[in-house]
């Protein structure tokens, strides 16, 4: 392997093309954005010598943050292996530390912190279409939910796709993996590695040989690993001259990037070690990891000698020796593949040109027709380079003979036609250089500009012309007859006409229907619907669709549509467009109400619940000690004690108000391995136990948290989502129960929620998951706890 080295930079230059003009379809994809990033002399090099090393890694698990950041990032630099992480979800079903996002909208956050932890350890991202449905302790449970066939399939083509020498798992085949999700993991690798090999499995890709499939473990979950001779241990101690750290101190870095998880951690530049046990196969990973060597395939030899080219000063011959390892990827994988457009940067930096296919404006609306620019623009004099042909979508523009890139540069107005079904295009440049052809294909951005913040980029999206939205994510009905309130969005002037329907959550039948017209304007039209007395008790599924009368009917078609904007600083700006729903709950709930004081968890939205119907909530704050005397009760949110340090230590201040007669209300906190102790005047300990099966049996005592002021019945636990609770108390003397949960496993769970008395008042402690029965409109959820909250002994 060539050894890494510093070099002087390469100049080159550019001649200037003729205006044309062409049409072009606008590319929505689910991968990452065209970010506009031109690489510097050490990351075009680390990437070329990962071309050349002939060394392929995939490591697999099942979430965004499940990857070892460190291992990637030694694999990737001092490895020089194609390392690519395969999550098998999009981490919809986690927690966000960040803001209010959950569920989709929140995968969509973890992918793109994913995406951009491979930006900085140098490897590579990809995932299957596998739902993130939460916490789960088994792995049968999995398979009940994820579609085994069609999962096993999308591994295996990934594998067949990637070719890697090793796959790395982050768990265990078995219960020690902790989590259901990261035992189906390992076994996915497993099988999906001997199914690869096999030539009769999907005759639609070619069969590839794995070389071995091992676990990468550790001391945590081993502590004689360090004496186990079957386990390989790797040193991942170094310095990357070229990227100017320590492997350990990058792979921190990339962690540092799951921010919605809290996972950012301090850089360490100490010594590392890793330890790996074989699962399957029979490839010598020990050998493979401590040998430095370049690959023996055509395209392996071509990168190196590009990259050797490069750090000699060699610039044609760089160009020369890259362009043809193009060629290969591209007649292998095609232009739009994740390989082809990682050759393709390091292409550019070694032409010296900015090239991007760009609007000014996002979210562009379906149907309609707009501004784009094809720039192309040498950045140094001199690059040789012509352009040849362009070709966007139907239509191909060439040049006989190729027109020379001038410095001026070269800018092409498009015109971008998106349609209803947001077809896929990409521009293809073919662009020449000596002997040298070198296409490039052009994804559409969104390229804009603040003047606070200057140019930046987003991932273009495609706006419906009618889109809608709900004023509330859930509606809750108390028997009385209630307005919801919604809003239509259109592009311009025109008649339309909708209906607000409920439905039942398996959209079998409709329980309640108000239709409307209206002459639209442009922009947001807001609208009111009337929810009448009578209807039956259940949580209902609310859309807004548009019809058409037929006779003395109507032909109800697909719903609307509403959009999601996903923005924070670390991720960009990203557009959802899911159905517009909301959630109908229809209950009978207690007259009574207090006074509530809040404490915001992280992501929390229980106290929007309570506000909805007819509570007054007190928000309480670190700077607001006065307010715990103005209320009844306190509700701390979720893992409230985690973010807010000054919880922690407010002992005296929860001990004076449960003395003098206050009702404490302690909802999910995450517990560390060791547990944690929370200050309330009843010591309160908290462990790990919880129950992932949102279905599981509940059963109660006559208790006044179970029938005041509402008799709890088995209904009230029924369409729960995700799971029952979580982070129940270990130590909890002086407590009473109240449910118990018997889960499929045969274990009774007891320790959900805890009641304790103290002076004039109590302390409640509940893991049971209202926080996310709340947002869904669970109306047990509901009663459940007004119940808690109006405790009293």
């Amino acid at each position: 392997m060539y050894v890494k080295i510093w070099s002087s930079k390469i100049t080159l230059s550019a001649r200037f093309v003729q205006l044309f003009s062409l049409w072009v379809a606008l590319v929505v994809s689910t991968t990452a954005f065209g970010q506009y990033k031109p690489l510097n002399q050490s990351e075009a090099l680390s990437e070329m010598q990962r071309f050349s090393s002939g060394k392929r890694v995939l490591y697999l698990a099942a979430h965004p943050d499940d990857e070892n950041t460190r291992l990637i990032a030694w694999l990737s630099n001092a490895l020089d292996a194609e390392t690519t992480y395969l999550s098998l979800t999009r981490g919809s079903g986690g927690q966000n530390l960040l803001g209010d996002e959950l569920g989709p909208d929140l995968g969509v956050i973890r992918e793109h912190e994913l995406r951009a932890a491979r930006s900085v350890d140098g490897g590579n991202q990809r995932f299957t279409d596998a739902l993130d449905f939460g916490y789960s302790k088994s792995v049968d449970e999995v398979w009940t939910k994820w579609d085994q066939e069609d999962l096993t399939l999308q591994v295996v083509r990934t594998i067949r796709e990637l070719q890697p020498d090793f796959i790395i798992t982050r768990f265990p085949p078995d219960e020690r993996a902790g989590h259901g999700h990261h035992t189906a993991s390992a076994e996915l690798a497993i099988a999906c590695a001997e199914l690869a090999d096999d030539s009769t499995y999907d005759l639609k890709t070619s069969a590839w040989t794995v070389e071995g499939v091992w676990w990468n473990t550790s001391i945590w979950w081993d502590q004689t690993l360090k004496d186990d001779p079957e386990a390989v241990h790797l040193d991942m101690s170094g310095f990357d001259p070229l990227l100017g750290d320590t492997y350990g101190a990058i792979g921190d870095a990339a962690r540092s990037m799951h921010k919605c998880q809290g996972f950012g951690v301090p850089i360490n530049r100490g010594p590392r070690d890793e330890y790996f046990k074989k699962l399957w196969g029979e490839g010598d990973l020990e050998s493979y990891l401590d040998v430095e060597a370049t690959g023996s395939d055509e395209a392996s030899i071509l990168a190196g000698e590009a990259s050797f080219a490069v750090e000699i000063g060699d610039r044609n011959q760089s160009i020369e020796k890259w362009a043809a390892v193009g060629s290969m990827i591209l007649d292998e994988r095609g232009g739009n593949s994740d390989k082809y457009q990682r050759w393709q940067h390091v292409m550019l930096h070694l032409l010296g040109v900015y090239a991007e296919v760009y609007s000014s404006e996002n979210p562009l609306e379906e149907g309609g027709s707009h501004g784009g620019i094809l720039k192309i623009q040498p950045m140094a004099q001199d690059t040789g380079l012509h352009v040849a042909s362009v070709k966007a979508g139907n239509r191909t523009m060439g040049f006989n003979p190729p027109q020379p890139l001038l410095m001026e540069g070269y800018e092409q107005e498009l015109e971008l036609r998106v349609g209803q079904e947001m077809a896929v295009g990409t521009v293809r440049v073919r662009l020449e250089h000596g002997k040298s052809t070198i296409m490039l294909y052009l994804n559409p951005i969104a390229k804009m500009s603040d003047r606070a913040i200057g140019e930046f980029r987003e991932k273009l999206a495609v706006e419906p012309k009618v889109h809608a939205k709900f004023d509330q994510s859930v509606y809750w009905n108390t028997g009385k007859a209630s307005q919801l309130g919604y809003s239509l969005y259109a592009s311009e002037n025109g008649q339309h006409q909708w209906v607000v329907q409920a439905s039942t959550l398996d959209g079998a039948k409709v329980i309640w229907q108000s239709r409307s017209s209206a002459d639209l304007m442009p922009g947001w039209n807001h609208f009111t619907a009337e929810v009448p007395t009578k209807l039956a008790s259940g949580r209902f599924n609310l859309q807004i669709a548009p019809y058409k009368p037929m006779n003395d009917d109507a032909f109800v078609l697909k719903p609307y549509k509403e959009r999601h904007t996903i923005s924070y600083p670390h991720i960009g700006t990203h557009y959802r467009y899911p159905e517009a729903e909301a959630t109908l709950s229809v209950l009978e709930l207690n007259k009574k109400r207090i006074k509530v004081g809040y404490i915001e968890g992280a992501g929390d939205q229980m106290d929007d619940a309570l506000e909805s119907v007819g509570y007054t909530i007190v928000p309480i704050t670190e700077d607001t000690p006065e307010l715990w005397d103005e209320v009844d009760a306190i509700l701390v949110g979720i893992r409230a004690f985690n973010t807010e340090k000054w919880l922690m230590n407010s002992s005296d201040r929860i001990q004076s108000f449960v003395s003098n007669g206050g009702n404490f209300v302690v909802t999910y906190t995450t517990a560390g391995r060791g547990g944690m102790n929370l200050p309330t005047p009843l010591p309160l300990g908290l462990g790990r136990d919880r129950v992932t099966e949102e279905d599981a049996p509940m059963s109660w005592k006559s208790h006044p948290l179970t029938t005041e002021p509402n008799e709890l019945a088995p209904a009230d636990f029924e369409h729960w989502v995700q799971e029952r609770g979580l982070y129940f108390p270990k130590e909890y003397e002086g407590y009473e129960t109240v449910f118990s949960i018997q889960e499929s496993t045969g274990t009774s769970y007891q320790n959900s929620t805890v009641v304790g008395h103290y002076g004039k008042g109590s302390v409640i402690y509940t893991g049971l998951s209202l926080f996310r029965e709340l947002p869904a409109g669970v109306p047990g959820a509901m009663r459940l706890l007004q119940n808690i909250l109006h405790y009293d002994r």
